[in-house]
Formats: structure tokens, C-alpha cells, sequence
């Protein structure tokens, strides 16, 4: 009994210490992003030519999500921990190297097509700009194509860095990432314009490999193989459906992305203002606290443990429900007041103030569902089911896309928002409906 209090408490324990420096970390990384996003604002303004840069992440962040981001975590850790565990050191750098080739290599070819094609691409990511802004947009995607490629070895050792709970360094690293964007935003935009931020965003992905390159305590021989052993078929299978599944949200931001180019000059950039206030208790809190749990979500289903998986999603999910919730009646109440302070001045006037603050509000209130969606997805991949998550975001990226396209016919931008809002609130629901019926 002692044992189990004992076991219990530093279970615990780990975890508390786990989620502060995860929620530390992030913190500062979104307290920088927020200083990023008012250089933008004063600098550019609501404009087209924040809309051309915000735009152009669109087809770099999608290959990133498609085939390194959340693939390679959900399918990444648990075999990892496996071949740990068994202490098969041997397998596991045949492992890690043939998950880094891997990626690699498909994010190069997929880069490589994106370059050739942007151009027509553009005119169906922003149909609504003009050819100067289309120019600029297809200058700028082809620019940042080369974060994928950086990414693609900083998201392999920093699931490293999470399966050993190492989540300093990890954390930190998007930080450094904020750090680049703004260097090149205040030093070499004078000389450059809007591609001294490009510059500064790559700067910035090469800062977050160094730092987790830093931080990594497992030493492995790197070597140019791709090994279709056992282990790396087995990591395949299991991040097949994450492959369709995992770039659902940045296929949601793709279509308000489209429809806010057809809206009006900066609804683009206002989109992303908004979006990142908003996302910064849900990556504190949810993300942070779900990434924490997995760990011990994943030891308890190894462990055929039904009774631990089941109390530490429930520990989570309420903490996560109460802190989120809080956090969305402050953001909601303060939005106005915040994007003034935050955003305001410089050529950031108050129609764009007022426009981002209702923005805002809406997306406040997807704020819990969000979060606790982050946890829900972690439980079944721990069961190692990445099916199921990808079912359920795409039902919700047709809900929230078809919502958004009708209500900014009437409401311009928050319409997007209420849109998230509607499939955001269907995702989470499903999702946990279903876990606690596999549970």
C-alpha cells in the first residue's frame, strides 16, 4: 500500500515538474511570439504584404505537418520507448536514423514539387490577391520551404527529447525559433522588407535545431540508411493515418485562408493575430500538459494498466478543463484592452484593433475544446490508434471550413472564427465520447 502512495506521489510529482517547464518554456516562446506579432503590426499593419507572408507558410507548414510534425510524435515515442526499454541500443539507432533519412527525403520531393508549382498554386491559396501580392507570395514560399527541411531533424530529436521527458530543451527551442523571426523582422527589414523576415524565420528554425541538438542526451551514430526493419515498418503503419490526419488544422487555416483573401486587404493578417492570441493557452496549457501525460499514458497501456490510463487522463483532462476555461473568460472580457496594448499603433489602426478583437472573442470560446482535444488525440495514441483522431478531425475540417465560408458571407472575418468554433466544439465531443468507451 505504501508502495503504491509512494509510486502514486512521485507519478505525480514527475508530472507537475514535467508541465511547469513545458508551461515556462511555452510561455516564453508565446511571450515572444507576441512581441513578433507586434513588430508585424506596427511595421506592416493590417496589409497585403502581411497577408502575402502569412499566406506563404501555408504550403511550407502543411508538407511539415504531413509528414514530420505530429506523424513522427504520435508514432515516434511509443516504439522508441519500446526499444528502450528492452535496452536494444542497436535497433534503436537503426530506428531513429531510418525515421530522419526517412522524412528527410519526403519533405525534400515534396519541397522540390511545391517550388516548381507555386506559382499556379497561388491562384488557388489566395485567389483574392492582387498579381503584385501573388508575386510576392510565390517569392516568399519558395524562401521558406527550407524550414521544413531544418524542422524535419529538430522534430526527430525532439521526440527524442519528449520520450526521455528531457522537456527543457524542447521547450525552449520554439523560443529561440520566436528570437529568429524578430531579429530578422527589426534588422534586416529596413534593407530587405518583408523577405528580412523569411531570412529571420529560417534563422530561427536553424536556432531551434541547435538547441535541441544541445540538449540531446542519447547518443547515436548518425549514418545516410533507411532501414525497413521490423521497428520502422511497425512506426510506418502507425503513422500512416496521422499522415492524412495530423495537417487537418493547417488544412482548416488553408481553407480561411482562401476565403479571407476574397474578404478584404489584411483579413489574412487579422486572421493570424487572433489565431495566436488564441493559441497560446491552448499550446501552454493543453498541449503542455498533454505532452506531459503521454509518457504515462503510453508506460500504463504497455503495462495492460487500464486503471492508471484511465486516472491519469482524468487527472488531466480536468485540470486541463479548469485552467482553460478560466483562461478563455479572461481572454474573452480583456480582448479589446489586450490587442490594444499588444497590437496597437504604428500602422496598426483601430479598425484593424476592433476587427482582431472580435476576431478574438470568437475564438476565446473554442479555447477548452481545443485544449482538452489535444489530450484526447494523446490517449489514443498511446493505444496505439492514430485512426480514430483522423476520422474525427476530418469531419471536423468539413464543419468548421463549410461553417466559416457561410457565416463570413455576413460577418467577414470573426466568421471564420465562428466556424473553427463549430468544429472545434464536434471534434472534442466525438473524441471523447470515444476514448471513454475504448477506455
Amino acid at each position: 500500500m505504501l508502495a503504491k502512495i509512494k509510486e502514486n506521489f512521485l507519478t505525480k510529482k514527475a508530472f507537475f515538474k514535467g508541465s511547469s517547464v513545458l508551461a515556462l518554456t511555452t510561455l516564453l516562446s508565446y511571450t515572444l511570439g507576441l512581441l513578433r506579432d507586434r513588430v508585424f503590426a506596427r511595421t506592416f499593419g493590417a496589409a497585403h504584404i502581411l497577408d502575402a507572408y502569412n499566406a506563404a507558410f501555408t504550403l511550407p507548414d502543411l508538407i511539415l505537418n504531413i509528414f514530420v510534425a505530429g506523424a513522427l510524435t504520435a508514432a515516434f515515442v511509443p516504439i522508441f520507448s519500446d526499444l528502450t526499454s528492452q535496452r536494444k541500443f542497436k535497433e534503436t539507432g537503426d530506428f531513429i536514423n531510418s525515421v530522419l533519412n526517412g522524412s528527410l527525403l519526403v519533405v525534400l520531393l515534396s519541397g522540390l514539387a511545391v517550388f516548381a508549382l507555386a506559382p499556379q498554386l497561388s491562384n488557388l491559396i489566395v485567389p483574392g490577391f492582387s498579381p503584385q501580392a501573388k508575386e510576392i507570395f510565390v517569392n516568399l514560399t519558395r524562401l521558406l520551404l527550407l524550414s521544413p527541411l531544418i524542422f524535419s531533424v529538430s522534430n526527430t530529436l525532439g521526440n527524442i527529447l519528449v520520450a526521455q521527458e528531457n522537456f527543457f530543451w524542447f521547450g525552449i527551442s520554439a523560443a529561440l525559433y520566436n528570437l529568429g523571426i524578430i531579429a530578422g523582422a527589426v534588422f534586416l527589414t529596413p534593407y530587405y522588407g518583408i523577405y528580412g523576415v523569411a531570412i529571420g524565420t529560417i534563422a530561427g528554425a536553424l536556432l531551434h535545431l541547435a538547441t535541441r541538438v544541445i540538449g540531446l542526451k542519447y547518443r547515436y551514430r548518425w549514418r545516410p540508411v533507411i532501414n525497413f526493419s521490423y521497428d520502422y515498418r511497425r512506426f510506418l503503419k502507425l503513422m500512416l493515418p496521422k499522415v492524412v490526419g495530423h495537417p487537418i488544422e493547417q488544412l482548416t487555416f488553408l481553407g480561411f485562408t482562401i476565403i479571407a483573401s476574397t474578404i478584404s486587404a489584411g483579413s489574412i493578417a487579422i486572421l493570424n493575430f487572433a489565431r495566436n492570441f488564441q493559441s497560446a493557452p491552448i499550446n501552454i496549457i493543453g498541449a503542455t500538459f498533454a505532452l506531459t501525460a503521454f509518457p504515462l499514458l503510453t508506460r500504463a497501456v504497455s503495462a495492460e494498466d487500464r486503471k492508471t490510463f484511465r486516472k491519469e487522463l482524468s487527472f488531466t483532462f480536468n485540470a486541463i478543463l479548469l485552467i482553460s476555461a478560466a483562461a478563455a473568460v479572461v481572454i474573452y472580457f480583456l480582448r479589446r484592452p489586450l490587442i490594444t496594448i499588444l497590437l496597437g499603433g504604428g500602422a496598426f489602426n483601430q479598425t484593424a484593433i476592433g476587427l482582431t478583437a472580435a476576431t478574438l472573442g470568437i475564438f476565446a470560446l473554442s479555447i477548452p475544446t481545443e485544449s482538452l482535444s489535444h489530450l484526447l488525440a494523446r490517449g489514443f495514441y498511446a493505444k496505439k490508434d492514430s485512426l480514430t483522431p483522423v476520422l474525427v478531425g476530418l469531419g471536423s475540417l468539413v464543419i468548421a471550413v463549410a461553417s466559416a465560408w457561410g457565416f463570413a458571407k455576413t460577418l467577414g472575418v470573426p466568421g471564420l472564427a465562428w466556424g473553427f468554433f463549430m468544429g472545434s466544439i464536434l471534434k472534442t465531443a466525438l473524441l471523447y465520447a470515444l476514448l471513454n468507451n475504448k477506455s
